[in-house]
């Protein structure tokens, strides 16, 4: 009994595992996309920034066209002047006010081109570190990517490993007794074993176990349950000296689905 009691112990590790390994598998597009957040945000403030910079680029080309229009307007006023155009003082005085009005604009057109360069130069600036942001972003999330699907397959790998391995102990496991550790396993959260630490306390349910219970559990001679969590119990305080006693473990289960009938 004390062997299949081991299978059991080891058969639930690798269930553990299994399961474990299973919902890892299972967040894995949760875990690359959790990853991916930080590189979509940094390509988004990219994105933004370069918008920033190209309306303040067409906005700069626009002001350099009403400004090129302005001094044409300009050019074209002081010629009038040269080419005896004006006639009377009256027409050269409302001459001389509509070039300084033109001049007057073309000065707010400068102005504004002033500001729109300057803005350009700073947007430009945050546009390149913005660049340089989303690159490392995107390299770093690469990296990531990379590491979690190189990871799927070790996980894999030990996926099929540990298969392999329950195969192995599901069959040296005796019928009667698997069907237990199934049921056991199914209806307790995979933990269908519990241990039984020094102080006599299960570890599952951390409740006291009887102590003529913890006597036949060193032993090893019978599988023997939790009788206030029901999972199978396993010494895990010092290692005991066995002694070899007839095999009860029948009985024991016999009377365990006894008992379960009547529940």
């Amino acid at each position: 009994m004390k062997e299949q009691l081991e299978h059991l112990i080891t058969l639930q590790e690798a269930d553990l595992r299994l399961e474990e390994l299973a919902k890892r598998a299972r967040h894995l597009p949760e875990m690359i996309e959790s990853a991916r957040q930080p590189c979509h945000a940094a390509q988004a403030f990219r994105d933004s920034a370069k918008q920033a910079f190209e309306t303040t680029g067409k906005a700069r080309k626009v002001c350099e066209q009403d400004l090129a229009s302005q001094e044409q307007v300009i050019s074209k006023l002081q010629d009038r002047t040269t080419k005896g155009e004006i006639k009377t003082n009256r027409e050269y005085q409302a001459h001389l006010l509509e070039i300084e009005i033109a001049k007057k604009k073309r000065g707010e057109i400068e102005e504004q081109l002033l500001i729109l360069m300057d803005a350009g130069d700073e947007k430009k600036k945050n546009l390149a570190q913005a660049e340089a942001a989303a690159k490392e972003a995107e390299q770093r999330f690469a990296a990531e990517k990379t590491a979690l699907e190189v990871s799927v397959g070790a996980l894999d790998e030990e996926l099929a490993g540990l298969r392999q391995t329950r195969e192995s102990l599901v069959a040296a496991v005796e019928p009667t007794l698997l069907r237990r550790y199934d049921k056991l396993k199914d209806s307790k959260k995979g933990q269908a074993l519990a241990g039984v630490n020094k102080d006599g306390s299960c570890r599952a349910c951390r409740l006291q176990v009887q102590p003529q219970v913890i006597a036949e559990v060193k032993r090893t001679t019978a599988i023997l349950t939790c009788s206030y969590c029901h999972r199978i119990l396993y010494w895990a305080g010092d290692p005991v000296q066995i002694v070899s006693t007839p095999d009860k473990s029948a009985e024991v289960l016999e009377g365990e689905e006894a008992t379960e009938t009547m529940e």
